[in-house]
């Protein structure tokens, strides 16, 4: 900043001394803060040709705090080596003048030695400008290449170390290198994506990262992740059909938030794959994939909400530790189910499960079936304090006409549900099998339910019939039944009105 304050004084004086019919340009003129949040609307491009315009406009170019660089703006080759030279001479003549974003979207050619020295070398003048967020998005086209020749990425030491770095983003398909060194920073932020990760990362992580709060990792390839935090208090990992994986391990006192997004193909029968979390202040856990061999989850006693998503893979898997799944969520207020899970759950004989404090119960289904309704029953007697209900299907036109139901309202009445006294807010969504069942629920809710304030039936086309036979039955309470029709587009996948209205009218 102050080699930016000479600047301006040098390039202000020299202002003075102008004739009187010279013209100065208005960006000159303007105050660092206005003329800097102007620049920011600019690629690298125009800010370099926008330091020719006047020395001022030189001094605002040079000291610009947001910087993005990109291959794109480059076509063939020759020009891609022009815009090299041109952001090696922009950083060089920069100072040390503040960086507070550096973002550089690079697609490496047949140079990528050449290109990735230049590259570390601009980041290490971001971190001597202090800089706060380092963002890279890099992409090579032969990634097999880089790998048979050893060719890894690995950014300098001073980016883990420098104490001005508060957010970290890095995006690449190559091999990233774990750090070597152990020295503290002050990161909060670091989102990793697509990278082939060094088991290395969690140990940094945990040892040098004492100030981070949030650490989203996507797509990630790495065999075993453990980290252990004191500062942690938002944790994201999402890794779809990654059979490399075998083990998470997250720890953290702070930790308020976890979504971890597991799933892989079916392997080999020797593969165990295990899940330990240990988060007593939990308050949110969104947990979808593959049930797996081993999950420690302890008791999450802060929990408010738990959105779980499990399925298995045939008989891939045992199921002696489910119970133990919905144990953790014992304190959990609001929670989300998918339709396996709750059939796994019923498999395991769950039917006294310990769910007192749940008051939102949102349950994800193509449609109530014979194999349901049971499971539904074993879940809803655990839950004396439920007050809204919320069935959610995804119906589809390749459903066959289901059998004869076997469930009627009288098999709801003889399992004395106490929730249903409790119940003031219920939606069911209609599908395309089954209705019969989905009916006879509606009618013990109404007839039972003596605290209903309102009641959504979404129907499909074709089952406005529903209206008339809902409205036949009897009602216990007061409560207001609304009637809405959605739409199935020809692949039977719902359209965007209906998940708009679901969105306004239930926290999701």
């Amino acid at each position: 900043m102050e080699h930016m304050n000479k600047s301006l004084e040098t390039a202000s004086s020299q202002a003075e001394g102008v004739s009187a019919d010279y013209t100065v340009d208005r960006l000159s003129n303007a105050p660092p803060e206005v003329a800097h949040h102007i620049l920011a609307f600019l690629d690298f491009r125009d800010l370099i040709r926008l330091g020719s315009v006047s020395k001022m406009c030189r001094v605002f170019s040079l000291s610009a705090p947001s910087l993005e660089v990109s291959s794109s703006e480059a076509g063939n080759r020759r020009q891609q080596l022009n815009l090299l030279n041109s952001i090696d001479r922009y950083m060089i003549h920069r100072g040390d003048d503040k960086i507070k974003h550096f973002l550089v979207d690079w697609s490496f050619s047949a140079g990528i030695s050449e290109e990735v020295f230049r590259m570390m070398t601009w980041i290490r003048i971001a971190v001597r400008c202090n800089v706060e967020v380092l963002e890279l998005r890099l992409w090579a086209p032969e990634l097999n290449r880089i790998e048979s020749d050893g060719t890894v990425l690995e950014l300098p030491s001073c980016v883990y170390c420098c104490e001005s770095l508060r957010s970290l983003l890095i995006k690449t398909q190559t091999i990233l290198k774990a750090p070597s060194v152990t020295c503290s920073n002050n990161l909060q932020y670091l989102k990793l994506t697509n990278v082939r990760m060094e088991d290395g990362f969690g140990k940094w992580i945990s040892h040098s990262c004492k100030c981070i709060k949030e650490l989203l990792l996507f797509d990630v390839r790495v065999l075993s992740f453990t980290v252990e935090s004191s500062s942690l208090e938002s944790f994201s990992f999402v890794s779809m059909y990654n059979n490399d994986l075998c083990h998470i391990g997250i720890s953290g006192e702070k930790l308020t938030k976890i979504r971890i997004e597991w799933e892989f193909y079916k392997t080999s029968s020797g593969t165990t794959r295990s899940l330990n979390i240990s988060a007593p202040n939990l308050k949110y856990l969104k947990w979808i994939g593959n049930l797996l061999n081993y999950q420690n989850l302890g008791k999450f006693m802060c929990l408010e909400k738990a959105h779980i998503f499990l399925k298995h893979k045939g008989d891939d898997y045992d199921f002696d530790n489910a119970f133990e799944v919905l144990c953790s969520l014992c304190r959990v207020k609001v929670l989300i189910l998918s339709e396996e899970t709750t059939k796994v759950l019923l498999r395991e004989g769950l039917v006294h499960a310990p769910l007192d404090d749940i008051t939102y119960l949102s349950m994800h289904i193509m449609s109530l079936t014979d194999d349901l309704v049971p499971a539904m029953v074993s879940l809803l007697r655990g839950m004396p304090n439920l007050s809204t209900l919320y069935i959610k299907s995804y119906p589809s036109l390749h459903i066959g006409k289901p059998k004869a139901c076997g469930f009627k309202s009288k098999y709801w009445k003889s399992h004395k549900l106490d929730c249903v006294h409790q119940l003031q807010d219920v939606s069911i969504a209609l599908s395309t099998g089954y209705i019969n069942n989905a009916l006879d629920l509606v009618r013990y809710i109404l007839e039972n339910a003596s605290n209903l304030k309102q009641m959504i039936i979404f129907y499909l086309p074709r089952q406005s019939y529903v209206i008339g036979r809902v409205n036949k039955f009897k009602k216990i309470s007061s409560a207001i039944v609304v009637f809405k029709e959605r739409e199935l587009n020809d692949d039977g996948v719902m359209g965007k009105s209906y998940h708009r209205v679901l969105n306004r009218l239930h926290w999701l």
